[in-house]
């Protein structure tokens, strides 16, 4: 079930649970009209009381006048628009992570290297697929260009990303038996 954005939670704090969960259950279904009688029955209170809440929250639902059916009003708050853009921040916020992280050592540098060559060459062979095709505008550049552009990409990522593990592994090998004061500054 979608979560109520924060900025209506200091809001809410103030009002009763009610009021929250009449919120939260109509911005959870923003395609879905309730009538003030099952919103009675789901919240286990008045009709009275549902018509104060939903009258609090008027700017937020669709309501037709002389009519008891609430819906959430989808062109002052996309729920859907929402939710995407809150996904796609903590893709770029847990990749951006991912970056950080994996790019402070040799081997892993070398990883991420050989990933981003590999997506490379996988885009290119897609976009000479679709000139092959024909699904494509013609390129000012023969097909066979991207398909040699593509199988270079491929080639340099998967040696890139075989050449991470081998470093590591040199590395276990070969600091342990280095002097521990060969790097430093001498005085």
């Amino acid at each position: 079930m979608a979560q109520v954005p924060s900025e209506f939670e200091e809001e809410f704090e103030a009002k009763k649970e009610t009021f929250f969960g009449i919120a939260e259950l109509l911005y959870a279904n923003p395609g879905r009209q309730y009538t003030q009688q099952e919103l009675a029955e789901r919240f286990d209170c008045s009709t009275t009381t549902i018509s104060n809440h939903t009258q609090e929250m008027n700017e937020w639902l669709d309501r037709r006048d002389g009519q008891t059916t609430y819906g959430w009003n989808v062109d002052v708050y996309d729920p859907g628009h929402t939710e995407t853009t809150m996904a796609v921040r903590r893709f770029y916020a847990d990749l951006w992570k991912l970056l950080k992280k994996h790019s402070r050592t040799g081997p892993s540098a070398l990883a991420l290297f050989g990933f981003i060559m590999l997506l490379t060459g996988t885009v290119m062979f897609s976009i000479y697929v679709g000139f092959a095709l024909e699904l494509f505008a013609e390129s000012a550049l023969p097909a066979g260009i991207y398909l040699g552009i593509a199988i270079g990409c491929l080639v340099t990522g998967v040696i890139v990303t075989l050449c991470a593990p081998y470093m590591a592994w040199v590395s276990g090998i070969l600091w342990p038996r280095l002097p521990g004061n060969s790097f430093e500054k001498e005085e």
